[in-house]
C-alpha cells in the first residue's frame, strides 16, 4: 500500500503539469511566481525545485516560452509564457481531466457519500 504522502505526490505529478499551464494562460511570470500562486491555490509543497525542471520540459515541447529578461536584483529571470501549441494542449488536457475525473468520482462517489456509508 502507498503512504498518502507518496499518493498525494503521484497525483500531484500527473497535475501540475496542466495547472502551469493554466496559470500561464491567466498572465505570464516567472517560474518562482508560479511557485506562489500554486502555493496561493492550494498546492503548499510545491517548490522551485518542482517547477522549473517542469517548465523546461514544457519549453523544450514548444508548449510555454522562456524570455530572459535583465533584473535589478541579480541574473536575468527567465518570463515564461504559453504558446499557442500549450494554449490547444491545455483546451484538451481540461477536456480529458474533465473525462477522467468524471469516471473516478463514479466510482468513488462524493466524500460525503463516502463517509456516510462507513458507518
Amino acid at each position: 500500500m502507498v503512504a498518502g504522502d507518496e499518493r498525494e505526490s503521484s497525483l500531484l505529478r500527473g497535475v501540475l503539469d496542466m495547472c502551469v499551464p493554466a496559470l500561464l494562460r491567466e498572465r505570464s511570470g516567472h517560474a518562482y511566481e508560479l511557485v506562489n500562486r500554486l502555493r496561493e491555490r492550494g498546492f503548499g509543497t510545491t517548490s522551485y525545485g518542482t517547477i522549473y525542471p517542469l517548465v523546461t520540459r514544457l519549453a523544450r515541447l514548444g508548449l510555454v516560452t522562456k524570455t530572459s529578461r535583465p533584473s535589478a536584483d541579480g541574473p536575468a529571470r527567465h518570463e515564461l509564457g504559453l504558446t499557442e501549441a500549450g494554449e490547444t494542449a491545455l483546451n484538451e488536457w481540461e477536456v480529458q481531466w474533465h473525462e477522467v475525473t468524471a469516471r473516478v468520482a463514479a466510482v468513488l462517489g462524493s466524500p460525503e457519500s463516502s463517509r456516510s456509508n462507513r458507518g
